[in-house]
């Protein structure tokens, strides 16, 4: 730069007690205030620069170019919270896939347009005394400029680094200690507490922001049979993913929205403590960790294939495992740590493909838990009937809920009819499957789509199995428009027969809606004798108080206990969230029970005998069967 350059002489004339320097002259300053201007740089002097700021008595004002865009701060000094490298890190990894936002390598370079230098210089200005992370961000080419204000959401290895997992987080999280200390009454039906600070602009303050994230763009859709509203998560990555809700209204639906989005944040690698134990598990033994053979291993007849996610196990593999707590044993216990995250350590070996299935969210750590099991409850009772084929006793749609009668209502418009079946297994926590089957032409359409829904109050469970797949046939118009590929008869058919080409959860969906593939179906009878949900759950609707939330997640662990089934809480919790919305994340595993998994080679079915056991044991089918047996199309869950 010369004395000329318009945007150090803009810098200058508006902060006249700061030195205007370049990155080399900023890192050898060791006292007092400057403006860095950074014309060519990469991710890595970034993080150089903000270390420098955190370890000496300096206020760094960084202002740097991308492209069309110049980016004005967050102000560095010593205790800051929300620095130059995590800010730039989300920023591009906000944008997605398109750029390599992870390589401290990566080189970016830019100059504001001569016009707005004089702006440039009044918003570096503005940041010197205020507090907290905050970026300007002008846009040359538009004339535009927008002020954000972030913080590292999932930490930051600069300003906010991780603290290492360890036992005494699952114990502070899951222990009796925490177990015992009082918890406002949740609501009688969805069980959920009160909670003041997440209502939408709460959980907007803190989750959203178009650049930063971690939440950077929600999306509203008219067309779907409820207000759907989607929240997509920073991940870097071309897919998008999110979260979702689907509710009465706009407002209602994008908190769960939001809700959903912070779980997916804080379940898909660690966010809240880093991972610091890897063993395998002949060291660490049954006192220590969970055994991956008890979780269902994939076939080894699949192991090689293109499409597996999966290496094969041995107990001497070393792998990454996080600190949970064993709610039936009181006591921690180890997971592997890609049983507990759906997508850490890229790289790391896994011996088992795991979604996000047992992920809950609540406004304590027992809630998050509560909820986290129903889902595997849900996932357990609906892979049973699956794989086992076994009748169910049909649910009559009850014809006093004005929410589920819409439902109906909305998938007889859209030509398909909706039958309720009751899966509910040993678990003892109400289970429905919903079935919608296309009714006449055309024939070409998708013939059925099937969603499942749990709960400890069975109507809470009817409503969310409905809306999930009276939002999937509405939808499914929408999406074959889209994406006609995916739903493309030559590419499906070939799956009826070669299940390994079966890969995504949406091949799961679209294999099982080909016509040819109805048959699939054949042991849930639509036909069939319908049974008024209050006789089947006669104790959801006599009139007398409903547990609080800590008791009945101990009364359910205790009654799977009595299975043989030991409950496993994993704290995933994410700092920001937690402390600033009073929300935590828990991972939930339940060895030996049915997991769902997408990609079919991926699936998981051997050595957990509760498959043969529980049909024969509940007079659902006549004998035992053999693994050999079963009928292991892949699933149609969506």
């Amino acid at each position: 730069m010369t004395a000329a350059d318009p945007l150090r002489q803009a810098l200058a004339e508006e902060i006249p007690a700061a030195t205007v320097l370049d990155t080399a002259a900023a890192l050898r300053l060791t006292g007092g205030t400057a403006v860095v201007v950074l014309d060519a740089w990469t991710l890595g002097a970034a993080e150089e620069l903000s270390r420098h700021a955190l370890a000496h008595p300096v206020t760094l004002v960084p202002v740097r170019g991308d492209g069309a865009l110049t980016v004005v701060g967050p102000v560095l000094r010593p205790g800051a919270r929300g620095c130059l490298a995590c800010a730039e890190y989300r920023r591009l990894a906000t944008i997605g896939g398109r750029v390599p936002w992870h390589s401290p390598g990566l080189r970016l370079e830019g100059r504001p347009s001569p016009a707005f230098t004089d702006a440039v210089g009044v918003l570096a200005a503005s940041l010197q005394d205020g507090e907290g992370a905050v970026v300007h961000v002008v846009h040359n080419g538009r004339g535009t400029w927008s002020t954000h204000r972030f913080e590292p959401v999932g930490g930051c290895a600069v300003c906010l680094p991780l603290p290492p997992d360890g036992a005494e987080v699952a114990e502070a999280a899951f222990g009796p200690a925490a177990r015992r200390a009082p918890r406002p009454p949740g609501d009688p039906v969805s069980l959920r507490e009160p909670n003041s600070l997440t209502d939408v602009a709460g959980l907007r303050e803190v989750l959203f922001d178009e650049r930063f994230g971690p939440v950077h763009q929600i999306l509203r859709t008219e067309e779907s049979v409820h207000s759907l509203t989607s929240a997509y998560v920073t991940y870097g990555r071309h897919m998008r993913d999110g979260g979702y809700g689907r509710s009465i209204d706009f407002e209602s639906s994008e908190r769960v929205a939001l809700f959903e989005g912070a779980e997916r944040l804080a379940s898909m690698s660690p966010t809240g403590h880093r991972t610091v134990l890897r063993a395998p598990y002949a060291e660490l033994g049954p006192e220590r960790a969970v055994d991956p053979v008890r979780l269902g291993l994939p076939d080894p007849a699949h192991h090689g294939h293109r499409a597996s996610a999966t290496v094969p196990y041995t107990p001497d593999l070393e792998l990454d495992w996080v600190h949970g707590w064993s709610l039936t044993r009181d006591r921690t216990t180890a997971v592997p740590e890609h049983v507990a995250y759906w997508d850490p350590s890229p790289g790391r070996p896994r011996v088992v493909y795991e979604s996000s299935s047992g992920c809950g969210l609540g406004n304590s750590p027992a809630e998050a838990a509560l909820y986290g099991l129903f889902e595997v409850a849900e996932r357990d009772a609906f892979l049973m009937a699956w794989y086992a084929r076994t009748s169910l006793r049909r649910v009559a749609v009850p014809a006093e809920d004005a929410e589920v009668a819409h439902l109906v209502d909305r998938a007889a418009l859209a030509g398909y009819r909706v039958a309720l079946f009751d899966a509910t297994n040993d678990f003892q926590v109400p289970s429905v499957i919903a079935v919608a089957l296309r009714r006449g032409e055309p024939a070409t359409a998708p013939q059925a789509f099937v969603a499942a829904g749990s709960h400890h109050h069975p109507r809470t469970a009817i409503r969310s199995a409905l809306a999930e797949v009276v939002t999937n046939v509405v939808n499914a118009v929408h999406r074959h428009r889209a994406e006609p590929e995916m739903f493309d008869r030559r590419r499906l058919l070939p799956m009826l027969d070669h299940p390994e080409l079966v890969t995504t959860l949406a091949d799961h969906v679209a294999v099982n809606a080909l016509p040819e593939a109805r048959p699939r179906l054949d042991f849930l009878d639509p036909d069939g004798p319908e049974t008024d949900w209050r006789d089947i759950w006669p104790a959801a609707s006599a009139a007398h108080p409903v547990p609080e939330v800590t008791a009945l997640l101990e009364q359910t662990v205790n009654r799977l206990a009595g299975l043989g089934l030991e409950v496993v809480a994993v704290p995933l919790s994410e700092s920001v969230v937690r402390d600033r919305l009073g929300l935590h994340t828990a991972k939930v595993v339940v060895p030996g029970s049915l997991p769902m998994t997408f990609g079919h080679v991926n699936r998981r079915t051997l050595g957990l005998d509760r498959l043969l056991d529980v049909p024969f044991r509940l007079g659902r089918v006549e004998r035992r069967a053999l693994h050999d047996e079963l009928a292991l199309h892949p699933h149609p869950f969506p």
